[in-house]
């Protein structure tokens, strides 16, 4: 599957960039900031592990790393918590999970979903650092006991999202993008 952007600039597939794939990763990071800020009330409760899992599924790495560093920098700003201490965790954990995302393609469903049930707690687990030096707290456990309700809330919806979504949501990004090509 090849992206085009500008037929000067290629990218790590060889695919080339062009203002159609320029203007697809904007409205795919559109769709990755707007879910959050409408799900935020909800905490932990996101569908930003599935769509960076469906990206990965159909665009390449180039155009995933663009993305995620968009939406990090974007949900920073708009959480207004532009500080490098919580933006580096953050941007590791999502651009670590399109990279696994990108290796488990084509493989069986349940994969899926137990990875996504696993960054639940990865990511989590990747702001103790940050959390311990900002609260001013330099034990573990008593962070990660307070912490675990909500990394077991995003873990069991990662897990549920992905299982009820990420085939309809892969076929259907991926017919829009054949769709596309055909006209």
């Amino acid at each position: 599957m090849a992206l085009y952007i500008n037929s000067s600039m290629k990218l790590i597939n060889n695919s080339k960039i062009t203002i159609r794939s320029i203007t697809l990763t904007a409205m795919l990071l559109a769709i990755l900031v707007v879910q959050e800020e409408v799900l935020v009330i909800i905490p932990n409760v996101q569908l930003t592990t599935l769509l960076i899992m469906v990206y990965a599924a159909i665009l390449p790495m180039s155009l995933l790393v663009i993305l995620v560093s968009g939406y990090v920098l974007l949900d920073s700003l708009l959480m207004a918590s532009l500080n490098p201490i919580y933006m580096i965790p953050m941007l590791v954990s999502w651009l670590l999970l399109a990279i696994f995302s990108k290796k488990l393609k084509n493989k069986q469903l349940w994969v899926y979903v137990v990875f996504g049930f696993l960054f639940g707690f990865l990511y989590g687990w990747s702001f103790i650092p940050s959390k311990m030096l900002t609260l001013d707290v330099f034990y573990v456990w008593p962070y990660l006991i307070s912490d675990l309700p909500f990394e077991v809330i995003m873990a069991v919806t990662n897990a549920i999202f992905i299982l009820l979504l990420y085939k309809p949501l892969v076929a259907l990004l991926q017919s829009l993008l054949d769709r596309d090509k055909s006209v």
